[in-house]
């Protein structure tokens, strides 16, 4: 009985944040997948998409996509977001939420507990892309093309994606990316600095 009080707190706390509310609380309930229409030849769709686990169903926080360092969305269980990319090169990173916050100051160094995976995509005109997020379980190995990704966050053919994707349910609205240069966090620079100078004096 003296756990509630304390678990009330702790719930507050994590729904106070910047995060989004994992699975835990509740069943994705967006619409089914749908297929989204490429607005011209000029850009670049991308589907991000999460199977449904008993482990991502007993999330309290879901983790959330970040390119070029900027917040786009968050991924709960059984969910799938689509994006169209200007086309260019993106910097993609999952990111796990803790008490709320993703600890900025911090990533990029050595107390970054958040960053899960990320790697570089480089958007091409016309093409579309599914990215697959699975923490326990990897994408069927029948791909012809290599693995590309980091981690639980893997690129993935159209026929795999196809597998999966239809029984995701949308979790947020489609959203349109420009192309920007990636500006230098200034957590980035911070650790860099801290490195330079433990060199310096050889530890």
């Amino acid at each position: 009985m003296h756990a509630l009080p304390w678990l009330a707190v702790l719930l507050s706390v994590l729904l106070s944040g910047c995060s989004t509310p994992g699975a835990f609380f509740g069943e994705t309930a967006g619409t089914l997948f749908r297929e989204h229409p490429l607005s011209d030849g000029n850009h670049a769709l991308v589907y991000l998409y999460r199977p449904q686990s008993d482990w991502a169903d007993q999330e309290l926080e879901a983790p959330a996509l970040f390119l070029n360092n900027a917040r786009i969305g968050s991924l709960p269980s059984n969910a799938y977001l689509v994006l169209e990319f200007d086309i260019a090169r993106y910097q993609l990173e999952m990111r796990r939420p803790l008490f709320g916050t993703y600890w900025t100051f911090f990533a990029d160094g050595p107390l970054d507990f958040t960053l899960i995976s990320s790697f570089t995509l480089d958007a091409e005109a016309g093409a579309t892309y599914y990215l697959r997020y699975d923490e326990l379980n990897p994408p069927p190995v029948n791909e012809q093309a290599p693995s590309q990704g980091d981690g639980p966050l893997q690129l993935v053919s159209e026929d795999v994606a196809q597998q999966e994707i239809a029984n995701t349910r949308e979790v947020q609205a489609f959203e349109r990316i420009a192309a920007s240069g990636e500006t230098e966090r200034m957590q980035r620079s911070f650790w860099r600095k801290v490195g330079q100078s433990l060199d310096k004096i050889g530890i």
